[in-house]
C-alpha cells in the first residue's frame, strides 16, 4: 500500500496542528497490539469498518515497544517486532500507524490530554478499545470513561469485550507463556497464525558453512526454553526450509543439513525473513 504512514508521537505533539490534509478525519483505535493477535480480531475490524462506512482514514495508535518491556524487570520479551507488527497492520489495510516511544514523560500524561492531543493532530471522529482499556497518568482513564467524555469531543466511541480461548483470555501476556513453554500450537491458535520469530532484527554471524548464530543480547522477542527446535526458515521471496535452531544460553544457532544450507544460500542472509517454530526435538 503506497499511502500507508508512520507517524511519532513527538511529529503529532510538536505539529501542533492536523497532519493530514483539510477535510480528511480518520477512525483508530489505542493500545500495544503485540502480535497483534485473536484478541485484536474484532476491535480491529470495527475500525476498518467504521472508517470504510463514513469515508475516514483508518489507524493505529501503538508504541514501539511494550510499556511494560521498562516498567517490569521480569518481563520475558515482545511476542512479535515492530517491522512483523507494522506489516501485519499495513496487510490488514490501515493506513497509518502512529508510534510512541513510552517514557517517564510520556507516562504523566493524564488520559484526556492524550486524546485531546489526537482530536487536534489527527481529527480523530471514531475510537474503539478494549472494554478493559486503560491509559493516561497511572492509568486513570477508561473505556467507561471515554464513553462518557466522547459526545462532548465529538467522537464515536466503541469498547470490545475481551476474547476467550477456552479456559484462556486471549492476550499477549498468554502467547509469551506458551511460546515460552514451547507450546506453539497453543500460540497459533491465540495468534490466528503461526508464531513468528524476525530474522531481520539480529546480527547473524556465519559460524561454518552449515551453521549461523545470533547472540541473545540483541533478541527482545519471546524465546522458548533453552533447547532444540524444529523450524520453518521463510525468505523474502516466500521460499521455505526446515532447519533446527539451538536455543542457548547466550546465542541462537540456526543448523541446516549441507544440502539445505547449499540451496538456500547462508552467504547471503539479506534475503532471510523470519522463523517459524514447529515443536521441540
Amino acid at each position: 500500500m503506497d499511502d500507508f504512514r508512520i507517524i511519532s508521537w513527538d511529529e503529532l505533539v510538536e505539529s501542533g496542528s492536523c497532519v493530514f490534509p483539510e477535510g480528511k478525519e480518520t477512525a483508530i483505535s489505542v493500545g500495544g497490539f503485540d502480535g497483534p493477535h485473536k484478541g485484536h480480531d474484532e476491535l480491529l475490524r470495527r475500525v476498518l469498518d467504521y472508517a470504510s462506512q463514513k469515508a475516514l482514514i483508518p489507524g493505529l495508535v501503538t508504541f514501539f515497544r511494550s510499556p511494560a518491556a521498562s516498567k517490569n524487570k521480569a518481563y520475558a520479551g515482545d511476542v512479535s517486532s515492530l517491522r512483523l507488527r507494522l506489516k501485519k497492520f499495513q496487510e490488514l489495510g490501515f493506513h497509518f500507524i502512529v508510534l510512541i516511544d513510552f517514557s517517564a514523560g510520556f507516562a504523566k500524561i493524564e488520559g484526556t490530554a492524550f486524546f485531546d492531543i489526537l482530536i487536534k493532530t489527527i481529527r480523530m471522529k471514531y475510537l474503539a478499545v478494549g472494554s478493559d482499556f486503560l491509559c493516561g497518568y497511572r492509568r486513570g482513564l477508561g473505556a467507561a470513561d471515554l464513553k462518557k467524555i466522547a459526545p462532548q469531543k465529538g467522537f464515536c466511541f466503541d469498547s470490545i469485550d475481551p476474547m476467550n480461548h477456552g479456559p484462556v483470555k486471549v492476550s499477549s501476556s498468554a502467547i509469551r507463556e506458551a511460546v515460552g513453554l514451547g507450546d506453539f500450537s497453543l500460540a497459533k491458535d491465540l495468534l490466528g497464525y503461526p508464531f513468528l520469530f524476525d530474522f531481520v532484527s539480529l546480527p547473524w554471524e556465519v559460524k561454518d558453512k552449515n551453521n549461523i548464530f545470533a547472540p541473545k543480547a540483541y533478541i527482545s522477542q519471546i524465546l522458548p526454553q533453552s533447547g532444540k527446535y524444529r523450524v520453518l526458515v521463510r525468505k523474502v521471496d516466500g521460499k521455505e526450509q526446515e532447519a533446527h535452531l539451538f536455543v542457548n544460553a547466550d546465542c541462537i544457532l540456526l543448523s541446516f543439513t549441507e544440502e539445505a544450507a547449499k540451496a538456500f544460500d547462508l552467504k547471503n542472509l539479506n534475503n532471510f525473513d523470519t522463523i517459524e517454530f514447529i515443536c521441540k526435538e
